[in-house]
């Protein structure tokens, strides 16, 4: 019984996975207006971006590690 070698599966199949995956990433993720997913996503850029740019305004930098501003020689708030 002659069948297809096991490289030509392997082939096709790595082939349509790569397709999938192309195709996959033109989908228009985190853009569409009715989504609650999308615009938690949408809030949540909006108010990191608020964050990091209000206690800037003010001289203060933000500190990554506890999400607030505050001075380098300062201690972490509580």
């Amino acid at each position: 019984m002659i069948g297809i070698p096991a490289e030509s599966v392997i082939s096709v199949l790595a082939v349509t996975l790569l397709g999938t995956a192309g195709l996959l990433s033109m989908l228009p993720v985190g853009t569409c207006a009715h989504c609650n997913h999308c615009q938690m996503e949408r809030l949540e850029r909006e108010r990191q971006h608020q964050l990091q740019a209000g206690g800037a305004a003010v001289g203060v930098p933000y500190c990554p590690v506890c999400g607030r501003h505050h001075r380098s020689d300062q201690d972490h708030p509580a």
